[in-house]
């Protein structure tokens, strides 16, 4: 049997609507890949109270170095216990005032919308913070997306609890740092 010029269109086509339709398919998947994979670790260690593990932390950017704002940078924090979202919000409250920044009316602000979308962390939950190249700062928990606060000023206040000169472990700060 022998293909018309017409037969082979029609399986050019079909294989042109194969493709199409893997690439489609495929697309959703690649989207929503975490956007830090795509970074480099700069540092990584580890946050305690008095004798108690509190999580493992490893700073991402895009140059494998740490250099304050320039963007697309990533905290991962990965929990060693639980600890319930609202002592989380407390404690960021009490670090963003202990460091002065924001106002009290942005503080105010962030903490209401961190409210809406954290969660309450387990032991082995990964919470990580992605500021994307314009500043905007975007939550993930277990590689899913969580929300995104899009005021830079937030990205580098929350950033700033780990990464700050002034931070309350300067130990931690110049582990994630890649200074020590």
């Amino acid at each position: 049997m022998t293909q018309t010029g017409s037969d082979l269109g029609l399986w050019r086509s079909i294989r042109l609507l194969l493709v199409w339709l893997v690439i489609t398919l495929a697309s959703p998947v690649l989207a929503s890949s975490a956007p830090w994979q795509q970074l480099r670790p700069v540092g990584q260690g580890e946050m305690s109270w008095l004798w108690f593990k509190l999580y493992d932390a490893t700073f991402y950017s895009h140059s494998g170095r740490y250099q304050p704002g320039d963007y697309p940078q990533a905290l991962t924090l990965t929990y060693a216990r639980a600890i319930a979202r609202q002592d989380l919000l407390s404690a960021t409250a009490d670090e963003w005032q202990r460091l002065k920044l924001g106002s009290e009316a942005q503080r105010q602000q962030w903490l209401q919308q961190l409210a809406g979308f954290w969660p309450d962390v387990a032991a082995g939950d990964r919470l990580t913070f992605y500021i994307d190249a314009e500043g905007k700062g975007h939550f993930w928990w277990q590689d899913k997306p969580l929300g995104t606060l899009a005021d830079p000023q937030f990205s580098a206040a929350f950033l700033a609890i780990w990464l700050a000169d002034n931070s309350r472990d300067p130990a931690l700060t110049r582990r994630l740092r890649g200074q020590s």
